[in-house]
């Protein structure tokens, strides 16, 4: 299998994986359900099929041009920004509670 078929598939991994956490996050849990492990191991679970997503995308850029290269390309460029912006952010709020 090459890079671009893996960015691709790691693209859709990744927005399912999305999906399915957004889905969970709606609902309204306390501390007494396993939905917050659930949750928790969803988010792991993205940010490492975001960053194996990407890496494969970076690494397909020298290949043919296809359907499927250029929408994982999109995809995980996207996701990879998105999933940046959002934990530069975070770090900037536990930076601000702690100053």
């Amino acid at each position: 299998m090459n890079f671009s078929k893996r960015s691709y598939h790691f693209a859709i991994i990744s927005i399912v994986l999305l999906v399915i956490f957004l889905a969970l996050s709606i609902i309204n849990r306390n501390g007494s359900t396993s939905f917050d492990d659930i949750v928790g191991y969803l988010i792991t679970l993205f940010f490492v099929t975001v960053i194996i997503g990407f890496v494969c995308a970076m690494l397909s850029l020298r290949e043919a041009s296809s359907t499927q290269k250029y929408i994982g390309l999109i995809i995980n460029v996207v996701l990879a920004i998105l999933l940046t912006v959002n934990t530069l952010q975070n770090l900037s709020t536990i930076a601000g509670a702690f100053s």
